[in-house]
């Protein structure tokens, strides 16, 4: 089944590096289409209300109106041709420019889910993150209320295909895994690390309740341990059957991390991944990794980062 990608697009260089990442990561399949959508900035209220009442100040917003809407035609041609040079046959690409209605984040949102696309891509610094409207604050709402939509958030710097999955044994992670595969799975040059912390009293509780109860961290590794060898049997063989060398597919874990994002950011540095993969929820529908896909929106560098409902 055709999978459908709507990339948020603006007139900065950063939207560029956004559809050119959405394109390579999508390279190894035919079956994608692409929206480029571009939402207007606004008009303020007072100057609408200022052009009812005088013909001049009225023709300057038309004028205005008229400007912005040159412009995102442009960009959004521009961008076009950028996929087009990407390798992308020019009718699985639509460009759509609309004035905003409901704000930039809900906008986005309303295309993507009205439109039951499979993927929102937007720069994590792709408009001026100086307006409320812009991306930059945008990213981080839209990030936060995808609740049916994977969210992918990019760096302009983001070019390598290693992939780290978060990964703590939930219906989510092997969501997450599924996600990579439906999008990205046949793509030759892709590596895949699932990487996992293993769960500590301290990421619940606090070190003095952890260091007091050591039988009881005892028996939360025993069974997260049991867990986790079942979820990497079937992960592997769901990795496998899309295609996935196994010597591609490789397994990280964290023993010691005082903090679950401290532990996925320092894996990002020293991995040299292009990408992280984290779930909305975790074990037992927690929403700590949730967490940690807000707190990463604005702390991972040069990687991409997928948010997966």
């Amino acid at each position: 089944m055709a999978k459908k990608i709507l990339v948020a697009v603006d007139n900065c260089a950063d939207s560029a590096g956004a559809v050119r990442y959405a394109v390579r990561m999508t390279s190894a399949s035919k079956d994608f289409s692409y929206t480029l959508f571009n939402v207007q900035p606004p008009v303020p209220p007072t100057f609408r209300e200022a052009a009812e009442a005088d013909p001049k100040v009225k023709a300057e917003v038309d004028a205005l109106v008229e400007e912005h809407t040159e412009a995102t035609r442009c960009i959004t041609r521009e961008l076009k041709e950028t996929m087009v040079r990407e390798g992308v046959p020019e009718k699985r690409v639509e460009v759509v420019t609309e004035p905003m209605r409901l704000g930039m984040a809900r906008d986005i949102l309303n295309r993507a889910e009205q439109g039951r696309y499979d993927a929102i891509v937007l720069a994590r610094k792709a408009l001026k993150p100086a307006r409320d409207y812009f991306i930059g604050t945008t990213a981080a709402k839209v990030v936060e209320h995808a609740l049916e939509v994977p969210v992918w958030v990019t760096s302009g710097n983001a070019v390598s295909t290693k992939i780290m999955i978060a990964v703590d044994g939930s219906e989510n992670s092997f969501r997450a895994i599924g996600h990579v595969i439906d999008m990205a799975g046949a793509h030759p040059d892709l590596r895949v690390t699932l990487f996992h912390v293993l769960p500590r009293l301290r990421h619940f509780y606090s070190d003095e309740f952890e260091g007091n109860n050591p039988h009881l961290q005892q028996v939360l590794m025993q069974k997260d341990n049991l867990r986790m060898d079942d979820f990497y049997s079937k992960a592997y063989r769901k990795l496998e059957a899309a295609g996935l060398k196994k010597d591609h597919i490789n397994v990280e874990t964290n023993a010691q991390s005082f903090d679950i994002a401290t532990a996925i950011f320092s894996e990002l540095r020293t991995g040299r991944y292009g990408t992280v993969v984290v779930g909305r929820r975790g074990e037992r529908d927690a929403f700590f990794t949730g967490g940690i896909a807000m707190r990463s929106v604005q702390k991972v560098g040069n990687q991409a980062l997928w948010v997966i409902p």
